[in-house]
């Protein structure tokens, strides 16, 4: 039997709700459980089972504080423990849940027993018997029930009850607590007692930090921040002769608006990982604090059940996958549905919905496995940035970064996945990139450049182009550098630029003969008289209709519109010169409508 303790140093953290969530997950796993509600002052536990089932609803119990008056008067438990347990509804092929009540709360009975138990007594007295009564009562749970599980909900606050719960019974604490001062003093002085008291008792307790109800963020950096100040908080020891927590990680529980309106219970119910966060953060707590080797077995049966439906059933088959990766954490159940998504060419949304669920409760921040790295390249070989891509870009991007990807075009995609609403963290992608790169390709740095100009961030986008004018000889590149020179509108950089001897105009004039006539013109150098007419009939010749668009608006601000009518007129499809007459009129509205 492993025992999970579930603390919090004060409420309002959703530790009853996740001791429920803990004991329906593992249940549908095969395991059997007993939940204890141990915070005897405001008990509650049952209340969370009963959510959403009018058939869980259960009629007030005796329960520990029954069986520790009885034990207290004539010295032993009783005979059995099923009558002080109640037996939950599950579903089909479940394992059992027993519930032990804290007792018979809230009628009056409950109170007064509660009241006549001097605690002190219990753990300090000449002959103290609490710790006595706490062992026996668990080694009876094991006895009567032999349940794979037994989860405590413990008390808040540090008292005797919670030092039993937290030191002398459980082999793992799931220590929860809110981002805020009081709350995290309060839970870094209950672990660090946990540890000094169980290395003097010469035990071990795998303590398991959460902070509650997070607020989502779409910059994942910022969370990763917060809970690198909040690890840090919590290592550092209280005395200076104190060691160090050395805590690696702190588990996260987001805010989820679904239960402000309505509290459930999320493992198990209609809601899927891809949807609600905080059931993903279940799943990955659960990854965590329950091992592999105990419901992998069972995992592996489903997986095998599905599999083996797969030439008769498909559709059934899919479907059993994505049912267990709903409410199992187990990465091969994850794996076998990615694997059958590529058999069968599913819709790239499912795959990578599918596969950034994986990744947040099982690789996030290692090297990400094949599968992950084939998806993201699958979903964001495209240019053009899809809902989904938008959706999912925090996960590619991470992917990106922890595989070493060497795909240019799938980092770009993933820059412009974050346009336009993300633009400061698509430069990041890109700077990123091109500092640790040893020799960046070039249209990343061009891709950069353009993002810095069209944000009016001069400074760092001429830093950039100082820092590769020697090296990149690419026409791209002089084209970008020209087109920041023309936004910058400055008559001496123009001027500048055009003396110098990394500068290339005649590059800038076959990829961007446009732009270097505007910086000619900025400069109030002389400029070639067939330099237009010439860009004309190549982009004519080659229908490069993003130039001609750009050639077209030239003529126009030059008053020589006509003549390129006059030279496209027959060349060019027919709606061509109509289409790009209201393109200037759409802008003229526009101008004249915020002057």
């Amino acid at each position: 039997m492993r025992t999970i303790t579930f603390y919090s140093y004060k409420g309002g953290v959703g530790r009853s709700l996740l001791v429920a969530n803990a004991a329906r997950y593992l249940s549908i796993l095969g395991k059997s459980v007993v939940a204890l509600d141990f915070d005897l002052e405001a008990p509650g536990l049952h209340y969370k089972f009963e959510l959403g089932s009018e058939s869980a609803r259960t009629e007030p119990s005796r329960g520990i504080v029954d069986i520790l008056t009885d034990f207290l008067e004539i010295g032993t438990l009783p005979p059995s423990l099923s009558d002080y347990t109640t037996e939950l509804p599950v579903a089909k092929d479940s394992g059992p849940i027993r519930m032990m009540r804290a007792g018979t709360a809230p009628l009056g009975d409950y109170w007064r027993k509660l009241s006549k138990i001097n605690w002190s007594d219990l753990f300090y007295s000449s002959e103290p018997i609490g710790t006595q009564f706490f062992l026996e009562l668990q080694e009876r749970i094991h006895r009567d029930f032999n349940p794979d599980f037994c989860l405590i909900d413990a008390r808040a606050g540090i008292t005797d009850m919670g030092g039993v719960a937290t030191t002398l019974l459980p082999d793992t604490v799931v220590c929860l607590a809110l981002d805020s001062t009081e709350h995290l003093e309060g839970l870094r002085a209950m672990m660090q007692g946990v540890q000094q008291t169980t290395l003097k008792q010469g035990t071990t307790v795998n303590l398991v930090p959460v902070i509650s109800r997070l607020v989502v963020r779409r910059d994942h950096a910022i969370e990763h921040q917060q809970l690198d100040r909040i690890r840090s908080f919590l290592n550092q020891p209280i005395k200076e002769d104190a060691p160090s927590l050395d805590l690696t990680e702190v588990i996260t529980l987001h805010s989820e608006p679904v239960l402000d309106s309505q509290e459930q219970l999320l493992v198990g119910g209609k809601n899927s990982p891809h949807e609600l966060p905080l059931l993903r953060d279940y799943l990955r707590l659960f990854s965590k604090i329950i091992p592999a080797e105990e419901i992998r077995p069972h995992v592996g049966q489903l997986i095998q059940s599905a599999i083996g439906r797969l030439l008769d059933d498909p559709d059934g088959a899919q479907s059993d996958l994505e049912a267990l990766t709903t409410y199992c954490a187990d990465r091969e159940a994850y794996r076998a549905l990615l694997k059958l998504y590529q058999v069968r060419k599913a819709p790239l949304e499912k795959s990578i919905a599918t596969a950034a669920v994986m990744w947040q409760l099982h690789a996030s921040g290692t090297v990400p496995e094949p599968l992950l790295v084939d998806v993201v390249k699958a979903a964001y070989s495209e240019p053009r940035a899809t809902e989904f891509q938008k959706k999912y870009v925090d996960f590619a991007e991470d992917v990106w970064r922890s595989s070493g990807l060497e795909d240019i075009r799938i980092l770009i995609n993933i820059a412009n996945s974050y346009l336009p609403e993300r633009r400061e963290r698509a430069v990041r992608v890109l700077s990123g990139y091109i500092d640790k790169a040893e020799s960046p390709r070039v249209t990343a740095i061009v891709r950069l450049l353009d993002l810095l100009r069209s944000g009016r961030s001069f400074v760092p986008a001429f830093s950039t182009i100082e820092k590769f004018k020697m090296t990149v000889d690419a026409p791209e590149f002089h084209a970008a550098w020209a087109r920041l020179l023309v936004d910058q509108n400055d008559l001496l950089k123009a001027q500048e630029a055009l003396q110098d001897t990394a500068f290339r105009s005649e590059a800038v004039r076959s990829e961007d003969p446009a732009t270097l006539f505007r910086l000619l013109k900025l400069a109030g150098t002389d400029m070639p008289g067939s330099l237009l007419k010439e860009a004309l009939e190549v982009a004519i010749t080659k229908h490069d209709f993003p130039q001609l668009q750009d050639l077209a608006e030239l003529f126009q601000e030059e008053g020589h519109f006509d003549e390129f009518e006059a030279r496209v007129r027959g060349r060019l499809p027919d709606g061509f010169i109509e289409e790009v007459t209201q393109g200037f009129q759409s802008r003229n509205r526009r101008y004249r409508m915020f002057k």
